[in-house]
């Protein structure tokens, strides 16, 4: 096998350790800090026995070029399996090659081999090559807005603390 063979694969758990530096890369490039390596790992792992993810790997010769991950969910309004892509990341090397096009082609295919109604991804608004090769492949902007708010929220109410009765005298007290 040459340096320049590009190779797009369904990844195993075993396969772990190439997708954990390029997930770290994405981060890292989006100008966040990148996540422990270890704790990564043991997500990425988890996902990939679980069955409720898929990540495809690019590689040209040994080299990890690019990194797809899928989510499988249930739609209570569908009343159906559908997909979505998240953690999708290419090296600068891999831009503009067309290996994204070939990654978003098998993550498609592969969704549909999973029975899959629908696929949807999140998209950044600035992001106009991503949205380009989103569109070539018959994705549509939707009307909802994704929004993210960072836990605990600090809210006032304990809903796990044991409800206590007042009694009459002390209410009058």
């Amino acid at each position: 096998m040459t340096d320049t063979v590009l190779t797009i694969k369904l990844c195993e758990p075993d396969d772990t350790p190439l997708i954990v530096p390029m997930i770290q890369a994405q981060v890292a490039a989006s100008g966040r800090e990148a996540p422990d390596p270890d704790a990564l790992a043991e997500i990425v792992h988890a996902l990939l026995i679980s069955q409720f993810s898929d990540f495809v790997l690019a590689q040209i010769g040994d080299r990890s070029v690019g990194v797809l991950q899928i989510n499988y969910r249930l739609s209570t309004w569908e009343l159906a399996a559908y997909a979505v892509i998240e953690d999708f990341y290419l090296t600068a090397e891999a831009r503009g090659q067309g290996i994204g096009t070939r990654m978003l082609d098998y993550a498609c295919a592969r969704a549909e081999g999973r029975g899959a109604a629908f696929i949807q991804a999140a998209v950044r608004s600035g992001d106009r090559a991503a949205k380009r090769l989103y569109e070539a492949f018959s994705f549509s902007a939707s009307t909802n807005d994704l929004w993210r708010s960072t836990l605990p929220l600090g809210c006032a109410v304990d809903f796990d603390a044991p409800e206590t009765e007042t009694s009459s005298e002390e209410s009058h007290s």
